[in-house]
């Protein structure tokens, strides 16, 4: 009568896993390790900073000197450790977050997203949060600002003046001017001044209005809804009515339900990771196989070794 083959339980199986030398379950055991420690440490930021994803990469120049590309962003919850702080409100209070005035969000233009961005998978997002700064709070149906800085990112203005634009149009420019300034009459060909466009529009700030060490702010649209306006300090022009991202046409108030959260600190480079998931996934599959060959085969060595070491050679003389 044949033997009945031993019963499996879990417990036997477990085991058989953790001893087992094949080296496909071997590399198994590695793999699901890796999964465990970066699953551990996504648990302790999401309870640590009230959001997810904890942590964004900055994915472009538009926020340069102050956080650039590579740069990993670890993000908490919009109302951790304060409320947001907009430019105009920190300006008053003297707040700064990496190198001026006011909080750093991280948002989705519009509220788009889609379930890789929902669970926290942004490499695999087709739309990737935007990380630029808090400028000031606008309510439904009140002029929407535009805030040009000529001087991007390596000035902080010391203030924001208001501008109105002539009615002409020189050269497909709008022309630019002080609130309380007399409207220019023409420009030349020639004219100095700081040029710049918006997703509808393109326009002129002669150089004798052009004011060391200040921004420009230019009223163009009355918002629908209210929320953030935002700017990436090494952009020109806030994002409102300016930047396109994929199929937006032009981007809206943030509302505080887009807002992701705002950024705490940044790592440099460690970014540059997620933005090469793909080579960085193969790089260690590849690196794990080649770490289990080298130690089954030093394995192998030794056990022959051992081997020659317990039968001496035919012609060796044993002790009598």
């Amino acid at each position: 009568m044949a033997e009945k083959e031993p019963s499996r339980d879990i417990r036997t199986m477990i085991h058989e896993f953790r001893t087992s030398e094949h080296w496909a379950v071997s590399l198994a055991r590695d793999l699901l390790w890796v999964v465990a420690v970066v699953g551990g440490i996504a648990l302790a930021l999401y309870l640590i900073c009230g959001t997810w994803p904890a942590v964004v990469t900055v994915e472009s120049g538009s926020m340069e000197p102050h956080m650039n590309i590579g740069d990993l962003v670890v993000v908490v919850q919009q109302d951790r450790f304060g409320p947001v702080q907009t430019w105009d409100e920190a300006k008053v209070t003297g707040f700064t977050k990496f190198g001026d005035y006011g909080d750093v969000i991280i948002y989705r233009p519009n509220g788009e997203t889609d379930f890789w961005a929902q669970v926290g998978l942004l490499p695999l997002s087709k739309q990737h949060p935007i990380i630029h700064r808090a400028m000031t709070w606008v309510d439904a149906g009140e002029p929407e600002p535009s805030y040009l800085n000529p001087y991007r990112g390596s000035v902080t203005p010391s203030g924001y003046i208001p501008l109105e634009s002539s009615n002409t149009t020189v050269y497909g420019y709008h022309i630019l001017y002080p609130e309380n300034a007399t409207p220019p009459e023409n420009i030349s060909t020639d004219a100095k001044g700081m040029g710049f466009s918006t997703a509808t529009q393109k326009y002129f700030l002669p150089e004798q209005y052009v004011t060391n060490g200040s921004g420009y702010i230019r009223y163009i649209n009355v918002t629908t809804h209210g929320g953030y306006i935002t700017k990436g300090d090494n952009n020109p022009v806030s994002d409102e009515g300016y930047l396109t991202v994929g199929d937006i046409t032009e981007i809206e108030p943030v509302e505080k339900e887009w807002v992701v959260g705002k950024a705490l600190f940044t790592v440099p480079y460690v970014g540059l990771l997620p933005l090469h998931i793909w080579e960085v996934i193969i790089v260690v599959i590849v690196a794990m196989v080649a770490w289990d060959w080298y130690a089954k085969r030093k394995e192998a060595e030794s056990g022959k070794k051992a081997g020659k070491s317990r039968n001496p050679s035919k012609g060796s003389r044993q002790k009598k």
